[in-house]
């Protein structure tokens, strides 16, 4: 069974690895790893509270507890642009830009998981 810092680690190494295929110009790559990074980061949270999170649909479902939580709206259009970029990875119809701009959004939704 993977814990929770084993997630949040994945959740780094994604990232990480995703920003180094976007400056290769990967971007059908650098799309998946980011949503990997916010999938594993959600992962760890709902690890840490006992939650399943094994399918899209627990993912959504988490989301939905968390909305009921968080006040920021920002959160759930960080989680939309880490489904945008996991759509991404099979249309490929997001520029190199508007990937990297939905890098930031995913940074930034890995941050306030940690906090919660």
């Amino acid at each position: 069974m993977t814990t929770a810092e084993e997630y949040r680690t994945a959740s780094t190494t994604l990232y990480d690895q995703a920003m180094v295929e976007l400056d290769a110009g990967d971007t059908r790559q650098a799309s998946e790893k980011l949503w990997g990074a916010a999938a594993q980061a959600l992962k760890s949270l709902a690890e840490q509270r006992g939650w399943r999170h094994n399918t899209h649909a627990e993912f959504y479902r988490i989301m939905a507890r968390l909305e009921d939580e968080v006040s920021d709206r920002e959160f759930r259009r960080n989680f939309d642009s880490a489904t945008q970029l996991h759509v991404n990875f099979y249309e490929n119809w997001l520029s190199e830009h508007q990937i990297r701009t939905r890098s930031d959004d995913i940074e930034h939704f890995i941050r306030q998981l940690a906090r919660l």
